[in-house]
């Protein structure tokens, strides 16, 4: 999201770089908070050094326009970023397109730059860890002594990928990034640092695992990484099925719909986002059903109803198996 940044990161100490294009706020030890810019968007931005090579962000967004760069400068470079709260669409200066919500993560290259960023009415609340490659694999092996860490293996798909990756995020995952962004306390920075290693350590094996496991489909097919129509495609499949929860759309109705072969949808359906269709929806519903029951007084009748359950019974069948406890339970 921060192409400009990675454009000039070679020109500009760290915190300079951040006041081209923002105001700074305040600044301790190694954490510097910033406001943006116009035009640059609206919002604020905290960043926080980890390590020669390592740069985390946190950012609170009301709205992004990224400056257009007419010339690329080539740094071997990524920004990871877990979508804390609200949704985010993106343009690519290859005019290719790329979502995200809450959950997911997104990995942009030095080569997928953003023309255009699209938030929600909320905004986006996101958390990026920018990472440059080789000071990046120096640093890992350095800290952990070990020879492990080299080139071939950091993201390697990804870095050479003119497109961006797009996945939702697990569980330990998650806590670890939102480990980033606690109330600071006793060994905070230390603790903060550890857990950007431990992420940086799993989304490294993820995609190890993945080359080992799949070199063929890898090699064969570029859905996973939204390169081209399908995964476009695919992506307006989620974006159906989130506006349309209280309905049970078939997947042949959402092929369909998006004019994609059923089988095709199935498979780069699961290669980008883990899980199948179907699952993804239970998901999704089941999030909406816990909303429902915090934030309304609904009964449990009327929210099965908006969930897509005719069936009270059902559904209260599958929000237990989900969450544990039956919904009524879950509201008290």
């Amino acid at each position: 999201m921060k192409n400009e940044l990675l454009s000039q990161i070679t020109k500009l100490p760290a915190e300079k770089l951040f006041q081209t294009y923002m105001d700074l706020i305040s600044k301790k030890e190694s954490e510097e908070i910033y406001r943006l810019n116009e035009p640059v968007g609206e919002g604020i931005m905290r960043h926080t050094h980890i390590a020669k090579g390592i740069e985390l962000v946190y950012s609170e967004l009301e709205s992004y326009s990224p400056n257009y760069q007419t010339e690329k400068k080539e740094v071997d470079g990524l920004e990871i970023m877990y979508i804390v709260d609200g949704h985010g669409e993106f343009e690519l200066q290859n005019r290719q397109f790329v979502s995200g919500e809450k959950g997911d993560v997104m990995i942009f290259n030095c080569k997928s730059a953003v023309k255009k960023a699209m938030l929600g009415k909320s905004g986006m609340n996101c958390i990026s860890l920018i990472l440059f490659t080789e000071d990046t694999i120096s640093f890992l092996n350095s800290f952990l002594g070990t020879n492990d860490f080299n080139t071939s293996d950091f993201f390697y798909e990804i870095r050479k990928s003119d497109s961006v990756i797009a996945f939702p995020c697990s569980e330990l995952l998650e806590k670890l990034f939102l480990e980033t962004i606690r109330l600071p306390s006793a060994y905070s920075r230390q603790t903060i640092k550890l857990a950007v290693i431990h992420a940086i350590i799993l989304l490294i094996q993820k995609f190890r695992d993945k080359d080992a496991c799949d070199v063929r489909t890898r090699n064969d097919s570029s859905d996973s990484y939204f390169s081209g129509s399908t995964g476009r495609k695919v992506q307006n499949v989620r974006r159906l099925i989130n506006m349309n929860l209280e309905k049970e759309i078939s997947i042949e109705e959402l092929a369909q719909k998006v004019n994609l072969n059923r089988i095709t949808l199935q498979k780069v359906f699961k290669e980008i986002y883990g899980i199948t269709i179907n699952e993804y929806r239970t998901k999704a519903r089941m999030q909406l059903a816990k909303n429902l029951l915090v934030s309304t007084e609904l009964s449990i009748t009327e929210i099965a109803g908006r969930c897509g359950y005719t069936n009270a019974s059902k559904f209260s069948e599958v929000f237990k198996r989900n969450e544990g406890l039956l919904p009524k339970d879950w509201r008290k």
